[in-house]
């Protein structure tokens, strides 16, 4: 019992260690900086855009300095790890991040090498190692993390593979939203008039009625279409919209953990998410408390 007593207590110890570590995105006269968890400015507001930290770094333009709106990456001290030699960037999932250059999409890793030459026209990030890519006619595919197309670029639009290898895609701009696998084979007969990701075993889906819920890897309604807009889960929970008005986060049981009452959300990371309520932006935590607030 001691023994037991003893290693909750550390890991206690290093969950508070962990979040006092994380940085929070704020803006202040138009320029983002982080602070911590206690409301601390650890990089002063001087990007023009930035992102979140990811083991350690996260994406941010250069703004007005020397390289004005080139992108790089940035360490906790805001110093450059990857130079800001990019005309876009976003954060680094499953170890690749994207960027843009000289008008095309490819891929670098953490140490800024050029793992999947600027290539697409479009692309997003890496989640269970598959990117949705698009290619010169603005069609839709999967790419690999070798940047070869795994599903071939000939939809209207293509959701993210869940770990199920199931994914959503349009056909053309008239078309419904089917469930597919890798194979391309169709898993369901139902559609949908719109799909998002599959993350944690579920998607957000819109039916016929413009209502949303969320459906499994077969197709099938497990949260019931009753809501007026909804996001992918993250850490457990969704962000739901209730009459076009109010957004707050529900479990996979369809439960209420944290009340419609916010103007704009982000999805959870790392614990926290970013909502917006009034003139002011926020940090929740998944009871929905309030941790961290600045005005916009």
């Amino acid at each position: 019992m001691k023994q037991k007593l003893t290693c909750t207590i550390a890991l206690l110890v290093l969950t508070i260690s962990l979040q006092a570590q994380q940085l929070f995105w704020f803006i202040e006269n138009s320029k983002i900086g982080y602070k911590n968890l206690t409301g601390a400015t650890i990089i002063q507001p001087k990007y023009g855009m930035a992102g979140n930290f990811t083991n350690g770094i996260t994406y941010a333009s250069a703004g007005h300095s020397t390289i004005s709106g080139k992108f790089g990456f940035i360490d906790k001290k805001g110093n450059w790890v990857i130079q800001p030699d990019f005309d876009a960037a976003d954060d680094f999932t499953e170890g690749l991040a994207r960027v843009l250059k000289n008008g095309k999409w490819g891929f670098i890793n953490t140490k800024g090498k050029m793992i999947i030459a600027p290539q697409f026209r479009l692309c997003f990030s890496f989640i269970n190692g598959h990117a949705k890519a698009s290619n010169e006619n603005n069609n839709w595919g999967l790419i690999d993390t070798e940047g070869k197309y795994v599903i071939e670029p000939v939809y209207y639009d293509i959701t993210d593979m869940g770990k199920e290898k199931v994914l959503a895609v349009k056909k053309t701009i008239g078309s419904k939203w089917q469930i597919i696998n890798i194979l391309k084979d169709p898993v369901s007969e139902k559609e949908f008039s719109l799909v998002r990701n599959f993350a944690e075993g579920l998607a957000p889906a819109r039916d016929e009625t413009d209502k949303w819920g969320f459906i499994n890897a077969k197709g099938e309604w497990v949260i019931e279409p009753v809501y007026t807009n909804a996001a992918s889960f993250s850490g457990g929970l969704a962000a739901v919209e209730t009459d076009y008005a109010k957004w707050g986060f529900i479990d996979k049981f369809n439960t209420f953990l944290i009340k419609p009452e916010y103007d704009r959300q982000s999805a959870f990371k790392q614990g926290f998410a970013l909502v917006e309520k009034g003139k002011y932006y926020m940090y929740i935590n998944k009871t929905g408390e309030v941790v961290l607030q600045f005005e916009k």
